[in-house]
């Protein structure tokens, strides 16, 4: 990776349903990080359109007056093609600057009308670089969005990057998926509602993903997480960057919009990763569980000591 990386994470409030408004304030926002010499800029997942409502079953919905299939339909229109009227828009911007930008948005399929995919989006001096689909689908976003099935490292200037979406960060699998195909920095994008019911408060829940998926693989890891309300549903900010070695870098302290930043600098890669070198102490051959599926529903066979007698009794009642 390049040697230092001034990175930018913005933790927006954005509106739902307002692509127009959203993009513009996202095109501001990369516009005076750029002039202030930043290089990666992140933004929350569905950043141009807003997270589902409800996110939870059995919840209301969060915009008063509409139903479920109205916000669906509403939410459906919203969404946009890639490329589309934001990447077109973002697009120009990191080519004037020359900078690279990740942001998160519903993502309408190019064939099939009304199908969706929650994507995270990498753009560069030279447009659309990758498109991530989240994998990982919670609770009500399986009504709307369709499951991804390939994760990617993206090559850069600024070096190898891997895109996340939300609940992806939970699955550690991926990360290290991630790791193994070369990524040097991982941005995960996240909407987090305090309707979730967190065990651990908003701040601890990112510092320490962020620290652990990190410290994990040797990478940086960015969490970008939304912020403010949408409606009645209020996204809990504190977002974090950390180091290679799980130091964290940059944090928000606060569940408001606002922007964090820190240098990633290769040196904090090189030494982690030369000192302890995860990829080589790993036992690949002791890991085939985590690929294996559920196991199948418990079935009671009879206990080897018993199987004469039955044999007996059987015969007994023929």
């Amino acid at each position: 990776m390049k040697e230092e990386v001034k990175v930018s994470v913005v933790q927006m409030t954005s509106e739902w349903l307002q692509p127009e408004r959203n993009i513009r304030r996202m095109n501001e926002f990369i516009d005076s990080e750029a002039r202030a010499g930043q290089e990666l800029i992140v933004f929350p997942e569905l950043a141009t359109v807003g997270c589902i409502t409800p996110s939870m079953p059995g919840d209301p919905v969060g915009l008063k007056g509409m139903t479920y299939a109205e916000f669906a339909a509403s939410y459906v229109r919203a969404a946009e093609t890639i490329p589309g009227p934001a990447t077109e828009a973002i697009s120009e911007l990191t080519r004037r600057y020359g900078i690279y930008v990740v942001i998160g948005m519903a993502e309408r399929h190019p064939v099939i009308p009304t199908t969706l995919y929650n994507s995270g989006v990498l753009i560069g001096p030279r447009g659309i670089i990758g498109v991530h689909h989240k994998m990982h689908l919670p609770l009500n976003e399986k009504l709307l969005f369709c499951a991804g099935n390939e994760s990617e490292v993206f090559k850069t200037e600024l070096g190898n990057i891997g895109v996340e979406v939300c609940y992806d960060g939970r699955f550690p699998e991926l990360s290290r998926i991630l790791a193994l195909k070369g990524a040097e920095i991982i941005c995960c994008i996240w909407n987090i509602t305090a309707s979730l019911g967190a065990v651990t408060p908003a701040q601890d829940s990112l510092y320490h993903r962020a620290y652990v998926r990190a410290q994990e693989n040797g990478v940086f890891f960015v969490n970008a997480n939304g912020s403010g309300y949408q409606g009645d549903m209020r996204l809990t900010g504190h977002s974090a960057i950390a180091a290679p070695n799980g130091t964290l870098l940059a944090v928000s302290e606060s569940d408001q919009e606002e922007v964090i930043r820190t240098v990633l600098k290769e040196e904090m890669l090189i030494t982690y990763r030369s000192v302890l070198n995860i990829f080589r102490d790993r036992r690949p051959e002791l890991y085939g569980e985590i690929c294996a599926p559920l196991s199948a529903p418990y079935k009671r066979a009879s206990p080897p000591e018993f199987k004469g007698v039955e044999a007996k009794n059987k015969k007994k009642r023929v």
